[in-house]
């Protein structure tokens, strides 16, 4: 008798199909992707004439991860756009695998396939920009060697390295921030699979200003903002400020994907989102 949790060989069929129903859709989006992030290089490149070459490739890789932190969500939030119409939600949830296999399968292809993808693509959207700028480069442009993103699994492990200090713990935070928010967006896939980016996007300012509103209401309990700024310098200085934004990335990136897996379990023929 077959795992009714999870069989590979009914993921692998399960996967099978989702990427040969999709794999139009998810190649136009890589070709776009790729077509987007060569004329964002070339230009940026372009534009940036007379600035020396540290200055290019510091700008090339803050170009990289903003790209990197936008689309990641994007692809996450349609995860699970098979959600959307009763039709689809019927063939999706009665299908023969599992729900975790389903799970799986969505997250495997539109989060961490993608983010695969995403570093091939800039990589090969890095060197168009070379070979297009390459015959103009002149004393005023600076056409830069490639991307290298062996310089982020260096600083990662950097960050891992107790002798970095506080930088080190704030850019761990910061990588494992880049993977909680495809969590954050693959659950508002679940949660709203029509419309999922900007629903979750709104949700997510909407929080942030109660956010906001609480920590003003914390601030006055300090007496005054510069009492409040003073403590505030103190921890970033000590390293308390630092563990806290480590350990708050850690508890999200934890808790977007582990209550995106309990709310699609969670779904029925039926259910189309809180909002719809």
């Amino acid at each position: 008798m077959k795992n009714q949790v999870f069989d590979w060989s009914r993921f692998m069929l399960a996967l099978r199909k989702e990427i040969v129903e999709n794999w139009r859709q998810l190649v136009l989006a890589l070709v776009v992707l790729y077509a987007v992030l060569s004329i964002i290089m070339i230009i940026g490149n372009w534009m940036t004439q007379g600035r020396n070459d540290q200055e290019l490739i510091n700008l090339r890789y803050i170009i990289a991860m903003m790209a990197f932190s936008f689309s990641t969500i994007i692809m996450a939030s349609l995860s699970f756009r098979g959600l959307m119409t009763k039709t689809s939600r019927t063939e999706l949830l009665t299908s023969p695998s599992s729900m975790t296999e389903k799970f799986c399968v969505n997250t495997l292809i539109y989060v961490v396939g993608y983010i695969v993808s995403f570093f091939v693509i800039i990589q090969l959207a890095d060197l168009t920009r070379i070979v297009v700028l390459w015959p103009a480069q002149s004393d005023s442009l600076i056409v830069p060697g490639p991307i290298c993103f062996l310089n982020f699994v260096e600083g990662f492990h950097d960050s891992l390295t107790p002798q970095i200090g506080h930088l080190g713990i704030f850019k761990l935070s910061l990588y494992i921030g880049f993977l909680a928010s495809p969590g954050l967006y693959l659950l508002g896939s679940v949660l709203w699979p029509r419309l999922s980016f900007l629903k979750t996007f709104a949700a997510v300012y909407v929080i942030e200003f109660v956010v906001f509103l609480f920590g003003m209401f914390i601030i006055r309990g300090f007496g005054s903002f510069q009492e409040f700024a003073m403590r505030l310098v103190n921890n970033i200085e000590d390293g308390t400020f630092s563990i806290i934004i480590l350990v708050a990335a850690a508890v999200q990136l934890v808790l977007y994907w582990v209550l995106a897996w309990i709310v699609f379990r969670r779904k029925d023929i039926v259910s189309r989102g809180v909002f719809h």
